[in-house]
């Protein structure tokens, strides 16, 4: 419930820098990618899994400033997941829905080029998945498994080339996402992505 609040704000605070977008302030662009998503954790106990391979795919909203400050933001679908290696791979896959709240920093190179640092919070929410060993196969996000709410720290460089954007990046989750049964993990996620701005 407490994620769900947080995206629902998050939405209407993307309705109100809308409504600025008449002075240019705001640009609106898609953006879609690749993940290669893992778990992590301080104690060591997920040293036995294997990076799997996802996508994202979404639209953003850049809000500026000044000519070199910007919020990144915007709302995504973005599947991620980890393959555990036991005797038979346990493949487990997470889809969310995510909200980043980037600040960023653009260094114009020339008229049609920048690049753009950027660096702030993520707020994601578990839509669906599966876990999946040999014939078994169950909800990723259940009592037993995995939590629906996922938060952390969202980095990335990108270059913007006149309306296109290319972006590399990362995840690093600072909320346990694994139920109580289980030994805590966090989220990792490198990202690659290509984006258009209108």
């Amino acid at each position: 419930m407490k994620a769900l609040k947080t995206l629902l704000f998050s939405l209407f605070l993307l309705s109100v820098l809308s409504i600025n977008a008449q002075e240019k302030k705001v640009t609106f662009g898609i953006k879609a990618g690749l993940n290669l998503s893992n778990v992590g954790s301080s104690k060591g106990n997920y040293d036995n899994t294997k990076t799997k391979a996802g996508f994202h795919a979404g639209f953003t909203l850049d809000y500026a400033f000044t000519p070199e400050w910007y919020l990144l933001t915007g709302l995504e679908y973005t599947l991620k997941g980890v393959t555990i290696e036991l005797s038979t791979d346990q493949e487990v896959t997470a889809a969310y829905v995510q909200l980043p709240l980037s600040a960023a920093y653009k260094l114009s190179l020339s008229e049609e080029t920048a690049i753009v640092m950027s660096l702030g919070p993520y707020f994601a929410y578990g839509v669906h998945g599966k876990i999946k060993q040999g014939n078994y196969e169950q909800d990723t996000f259940s009592k037993i498994a995995l939590k629906k709410f996922d938060s952390g720290m969202n980095f990335g460089v990108a270059l913007e080339y006149q309306k296109f954007c290319f972006t590399m990046g990362g995840e690093l989750g600072f909320v346990n996402i694994m139920q109580k049964y289980n030994d805590k993990a966090e989220t990792r996620n490198f990202k690659l992505s290509v984006g258009y701005k209108f």
